[in-house]
């Protein structure tokens, strides 16, 4: 059984399983349609008679105390405040002699003197409002009119739609994250396991066992491998035998990984659509800063600690285990959600956002640490792409999910379910990760000041770190993460849309960026993508900085994530043409950690900078002005490109990481 065929089967029952649910989808819309729109109909009509009976209890109590009708002062700032407390109704009316008296709401239903509602619809026309009449007391030609739009019941249907659109690709996606897990763990990995022993096996360490306990077909294959082993077993190299086996292991733990990766992922993304806005809703006034530059505080400095503490992790996690470094990571993650949900004002969010960011950071740098160690170097990219894949997955389910829930239940409480989530991917890594670290032959050592001395002397190394690399995260955290969430939040756009534009990011992220690596790698142009990624993305912030709500927004997120599935694969491909001295004298994971720990820089300038031209010239001006920054940093990058040709091919003997 090949792993191609695994991918077949993994494929072939996601399919199933997305029809099913899309059926489901279908049934339960109809339903929904079928059942609640003849409910809500009468409620409407219901609260209308309500608010209409207030406001004619007032008039009747004037009325009553002398007054007459048609001479009555302050009619209309009556009827604006009621229609201020419910903006759910369009308009409130008193009508006297079948002319207005009195008007608050919609000028579309009125003209001139008089409501527009009396007049029949075209033919195959629903009416535009529903509008309920109320009687004045004591006066047969005085009545209130209440309008509520017809088209509520509709945009409030499809609402529950689009909502459960979201939850069914957050449902296709996590199947497809069981689906890896279940197969891969029960299938693929034991498989894998057989494999790697009887190689093992032919090389001499006979003391080698699958040691698989299943009770299917595989175990039965593991078994009859093991008797086989059993009977030509000798004593030697007992202890190669041992190392063997532990790296045997190691390697079918990764797949159990991936779905610890995703979990804990997820429960930070479920607060991107919303962090920006919470921020604002704890803002507190600090004295030479401007609002703008506080609330970028808490997510600069989550940025900054992430980076910073990615190293440090790295290097703890060599000494003390993989294992105890992801379980401290996710613990410190725990405490900082908890902490974020419960925060009272901006210092202890604050806080709480640094606990969090160290905890991601270890947690990331450990996982990935182990699936160096499980993995032999020709089997790595695989299992990096399968690790990185679990984030990605999370990075579309997370906005889209979170969005639902923060609506639903509030800030707060998704940041306590995030919290959950944390935990239970600390327990699952605690049942996948070995008590022990694997064994190594050498320690990495970090990196260090002159590695970044050596790299920033190469010009390439800085056009494509600095001016290609910087500015994707600068886009991406700017725009995506901190300036569109508080300027659709302005408009009044729910928690729910603000999910589903920014999933639109990631989905493009996921199918654009394989055909971009595939024609990045065919036509060698690498910094033909660079350039234009570069300039898809600064036309992204230009359109994302015009009027149309939802639909320029989509637009953007649309551009943008289109822009940076140009640019993934080019750079790291490109990193390896510009650094061949540098690769050769410290090594390609060395000069990789430079250029990821320079590329963060942008995530972390990126909060400080759009504040700073949101407090100046407003969500247009900051949205144009990171616009103009994007534009920039491609102009230098093309004029380093053009000053600075490429080196001419040398064999330069590659180092081993230190």
């Amino acid at each position: 059984m090949k792993l191609s065929f695994i991918r077949r089967l993994n494929w072939m029952l996601t399919g199933v399983v997305s029809v099913l649910m899309l059926v489901s989808l279908a049934v339960q819309t109809n339903h929904v349609n079928t059942l609640f729109r003849p409910l809500i109909e009468p409620e409407l009509a219901r609260k209308a008679e309500v608010v209409g009976s207030y406001v004619v209890a007032q008039i009747d109590r004037a009325v009553a105390l002398g007054f007459e009708l048609d001479k009555l002062v302050g009619v209309d700032e009556l009827l604006s405040d009621a229609l201020a407390a419910n903006p759910d109704v369009k308009y409130l009316a008193l009508e006297i002699g079948g002319r207005l008296h009195a008007f608050s709401g919609t000028e579309e239903a009125r003209s001139g003197n008089r409501l527009t509602v009396a007049d029949a619809p075209p033919e195959g026309e629903s009416p535009q409002f529903l509008d309920t009449v109320l009687p004045l007391e004591g006066n047969e030609a005085a009545r209130l009119h209440v309008g509520v739009d017809s088209g509520y019941v509709r945009s409030a249907m499809n609402e529950v739609v689009f909502d459960l659109g979201s939850v069914l690709i957050v449902a296709i996606l996590l199947n497809i994250e069981i689906l890896l897990l279940v197969v891969g763990s029960s299938v693929a990995a034991p498989l894998r396991r057989v494999t790697a022993v009887m190689k093992q096996a032919a090389d001499g360490h006979l003391g080698v066992r699958v040691a698989l306990r299943n009770r299917d077909e595989v175990g039965e294959l593991s078994r009859a491998v093991d008797w086989a082993l059993d009977s030509v077993q000798h004593k030697a190299d007992m202890t190669a035998s041992e190392q063997a086996m532990t790296k045997i292991g190691m390697m079918q733990r990764v797949v159990e990984l991936r779905f610890a990766i995703f979990i804990f992922s997820l429960a930070e993304e479920l607060t991107r659509t919303f962090l920006s806005v919470y921020i604002k809703q704890l803002f507190e006034p600090v004295p030479g800063l401007s609002m703008e530059m506080v609330i970028g505080a808490p997510i600069a400095l989550f940025m900054l600690l992430w980076a910073v503490s990615q190293p440090i992790a790295g290097s703890v996690s060599e000494r003390r285990g993989r294992r105890a470094v992801f379980l401290g990571g996710a613990l410190l993650s725990f405490v900082g959600l908890v902490g974020s949900g419960l925060a009272t004002d901006l210092i202890q969010l604050i806080v709480a956002r640094c606990l969090t960011a160290i905890g991601y950071a270890s947690v990331f740098i450990a996982a990935q640490g182990f699936v160096i160690d499980a993995t032999d170097p020709k089997q790595r990219a695989q299992a990096i792409a399968m690790y990185a894949g679990g984030i990605l997955s999370a990075g579309v389910c997370g906005p889209a999910i979170g969005g639902v829930i923060a609506g639903q239940v509030g800030f707060r409480t998704t940041f306590l379910i995030s919290a959950g989530l944390a935990l239970l991917a600390a327990f699952m890594a605690w049942q996948v990760l070995p008590r022990v670290r694997a064994a190594q032959a050498k320690s990495s050592r970090g990196l260090r000041l002159a590695d970044a001395v050596l790299c920033l002397r190469n010009p390439r190394f800085v056009g494509l770190a600095v001016f290609s690399a910087v500015p994707a995260k600068l886009g991406l955290t700017a725009l995506l993460f901190f300036l569109l969430p508080l300027a659709l939040d302005d408009q009044g756009v729910s928690q729910s849309w603000i999910g589903r534009v920014l999933l639109l990011y990631w989905l493009l992220m996921i199918v654009v960026s394989p055909m971009a690596a595939k024609l990045s790698d065919r036509s060698g142009q690498r910094i033909g993508f660079l350039v234009a990624g570069g300039l898809v993305a600064a036309g992204a912030a230009w359109v994302l900085s015009m009027p149309g709500s939802l639909g320029t927004a989509l637009a953007g997120v649309a551009l943008l994530g289109v822009a940076h599935a140009m640019l993934g694969a080019p750079q790291l491909a490109m990193l390896a043409d510009v650094c061949v001295k540098e690769r050769a004298a410290l090594g390609e994971t060395t000069v990789i950690g430079m250029f990821r720990l320079i590329e963060r820089l942008g995530s972390v300038v990126a909060p400080f900078l759009a504040g700073l031209f949101l407090a100046h010239y407003g969500y247009a001006g900051a949205l144009k002005g990171i616009g103009a920054v994007l534009a920039a940093c491609v102009a230098v990058q093309l004029l380093l490109s053009a000053l600075f040709r490429p080196r001419p091919p040398a064999d330069f003997p590659q180092r081993t990481p230190a």
